[in-house]
């Protein structure tokens, strides 16, 4: 049986003594009203806003001194205790106008930049760290989750920043892995425990497909673990590199599947075996962090909740399993659901306005949208 986790609570609040740090200096930031924010619920103090909402003190400074500020501001672990007290910040006004703004600003928290390995969603590169955020069609949703939940090599911290601001909808909604826990065990406790002592499980499928393919929003063998693989190399080769990088995340199997011949290499199918909740490093809380309400998402609208999994285009897409194997019950997840809808912030976009969260903290989701909303994100270690 697993050691079961017990929730402590230090969160604080110290806003006022984070702002006298360096908030008042020039180029530094104050709190404002948002909209999008909310109340956190217990346990968090009373009128913890999620996500607190910060803008520049002075209109029209040079990113150079923002920027500067940033770097001042997170080395004195102000930013880090800002998170732990809030679990997110919108960045408002900041009127960054490229990808390359984007990075520089990102860059200035001084945290080291998280490398993927295994991303089975396609990220195209737009400038140092920084990537689109996911490149699904603007009429499907992104369900809630936690940033790479479903590995063992997860990112700390998640930027984004609005490039372009959607006509209608495209909100970003974000909802607290600790209120999410500390919910589900007061209404399905039996979950929660099944959870400690089992784990979840995941699937996970990359074909094999040409390295500079884009017609889908996932991705191949090759762009997910194929980075030492070469042309030139045999199948023999290019496998133990793939199965070489795939053993960097240890709480992997894996198998080979579909080889042809036009399919030498064949396609790839990958389990992972995680941890559902994770103690959260500096406040001692425990997070529901995992994906297993996308996979649920994803498995019921795609008509694949109970086996063989398969939808109506022939392929396997299950939802998330116990780490046993076994189905977890749809009545645990549909009330994890709805405990998100209750407790979740709704982001709205402004171009060139950033969101930094705390992964391990904070899940995240996508609204559908219309016009040209057009997201970046950078990750962080």
């Amino acid at each position: 049986m697993a050691t079961q986790l017990q929730p402590t609570f230090a969160i604080s609040a110290s806003l006022e003594q984070d702002e006298s740090l360096i908030w008042k200096e020039d180029a530094s930031f104050k709190r404002v009203p948002y909209a999008a924010s909310i109340q956190l619920p217990s346990p968090f103090p009373a009128d913890t806003e999620f996500p607190l909402a910060v803008s520049p003190t002075v209109a029209n400074v040079p990113l150079s001194k923002f920027v500067a500020s940033i770097r001042r501001f997170s080395s004195s672990g102000s930013i880090r205790r800002l998170l732990n007290a809030h679990g997110a910040i919108y960045f408002k006004d900041l009127h960054l106008k490229s990808s390359d703004e984007f990075s520089q600003f990102a860059h200035a928290f001084g945290w080291p930049a998280h490398e993927d390995i295994g991303n089975p969603v396609r990220r195209t590169i737009h400038g140092p760290n920084v990537a689109t955020a996911n490149e699904g069609p603007n009429t499907q949703p992104v369900y809630p989750h936690n940033e790479f939940g479903l590995s063992p090599h997860y990112p700390q911290y998640v930027f984004f920043f609005c490039m372009s601001a959607p006509e209608t909808g495209g909100e970003t909604p974000i909802n607290h892995s600790v209120v999410l826990y500390e919910r589900l065990k007061e209404r399905e406790p039996s979950f929660i425990e099944a959870l400690e002592q089992k784990g979840v499980k995941y699937q996970l499928f990359y074909p094999n497909r040409p390295r500079d393919d884009v017609s889908s929003p996932g991705t191949s063998v090759l762009q997910s673990y194929g980075i030492r693989v070469l042309d030139t190399d045999t199948v023999d080769e290019a496998r133990e590199k793939v199965e070489t990088e795939i053993r960097r995340l240890p709480t992997v199997s894996w198998g080979w599947e579909n080889q042809s011949e036009t399919n030498l290499l064949g396609d790839l199918r990958v389990w992972q075996t995680l941890p559902a909740l994770r103690r959260h490093e500096q406040s001692g809380n425990i997070a529901f962090f995992n994906n297993a309400v996308s996979r649920y998402l994803n498995a019921k609208g795609r008509g694949t909740l109970r086996a063989p999994h398969i939808d109506n285009k022939g392929a396997y897409s299950p939802p998330c399993f116990y780490g046993d194997g076994e189905l977890i019950p749809d009545r645990f997840l549909e009330t994890a659901v709805e405990i998100i809808d209750e407790i979740k912030a709704k982001v709205t976009w402004q171009t060139g306005d950033v969101l930094l969260i705390d992964n391990h903290q904070v899940q995240h989701a996508r609204e559908p949208w219309t016009g040209n909303r057009k997201l970046l994100a950078s990750l962080w270690d």
